[in-house]
């Protein structure tokens, strides 16, 4: 019964011991979000090698929505023992709910595990004059911060793999963030509407009045808003922009905390 026993321990784990390659955690992810119908985008999954010998396969991606499972690609992979490597596949979906699986494939098509995650696809939006409008366009797209996951997952998988719930939150707020500075372009448009300071009215050159100058006024603050939101817009929505001005502005208030904190009471 003993040897029965073991027997059955040494069943479930013949496969890691075996091929041993695996998933991290919650790996399975998408170069970008939102994601609109027709855009390609990669599909990102981090695979480690947790054992002692070389490990040769294949990823197999395939993507499920309302109608049969159809395969994204197949990508071969070779990791070193106690390695990791960030796979990447293209992916060119339709509007819709996918789930999107992963299966780590042994040379002799035998599959290792799987890993799934739910992604949905927004519809494009209808092409518009407005929509070419050069502030207060509509909604800003912000970039994914699946890129930087990845390359922190080729230098610590762990790290990575504890950080990526962190990236879900923080791109969640920038993309409510985006929307808010959506809106004050739109405000800031609206603030500039009506006849700018420099305009000649008629033939002759008119005093002054109060609503000349309220109109004046509601010009430049519009002006300068516009700007200033746009230039933010631009800061969240770029992840090569947005995460090296956090971590620069981190150091810098580690700086002057640090610098404080050693100036000498008297």
């Amino acid at each position: 019964m003993h040897y029965k026993f073991l027997a059955l321990i040494a069943l479930f784990l013949l496969p890691s011991v075996v091929f041993g390659a695996g998933f991290a955690k919650q790996s399975l992810f998408l170069s970008k979000t939102p994601v609109v119908e027709g855009e390609q985008v990669l599909v990102h999954t981090v695979v480690q090698n947790d054992t002692a010998t070389k490990f040769d396969g294949s990823l197999v991606f395939f993507a499920k929505g309302t109608g049969e499972k159809e395969k994204i690609g197949t990508v071969a992979v070779a990791i070193a023992p106690g390695g990791a490597n960030t796979v990447s596949v293209s992916w060119t979906p339709s509007a819709g709910e996918f789930v999107v699986t992963a299966e780590i494939t042994a040379k002799d098509g035998t599959v290792i595990e799987t890993q799934s995650a739910n992604f949905s696809i927004a519809k494009k939006p209808a092409t518009t004059f407005a929509s070419f409008s050069s502030l207060g366009s509509g909604d800003t797209q912000v970039q994914s911060s699946a890129d930087v996951q990845a390359m922190i997952a080729k230098f610590s998988p762990t790290v990575a793999n504890y950080a990526h719930p962190a990236f879900l939150t923080i791109d969640s707020w920038r993309a409510q963030a985006a929307k808010v500075f959506d809106q004050g372009e739109t405000w800031a448009q609206k603030k500039m509407e009506g006849r700018a300071p420099a305009e000649v009215l008629g033939a002759t050159t008119k005093d002054p009045s109060p609503k000349n100058l309220t109109s004046t006024f509601s010009y430049l603050t519009g002006f300068l808003s516009a700007h200033a939101f746009s230039i933010l817009n631009w800061v969240v929505a770029n992840t090569g922009v947005f995460y090296p001005v956090i971590a620069i502005s981190f150091l810098f208030t580690l700086w002057k905390l640090s610098t404080r904190f050693r100036r000498p009471n008297y």
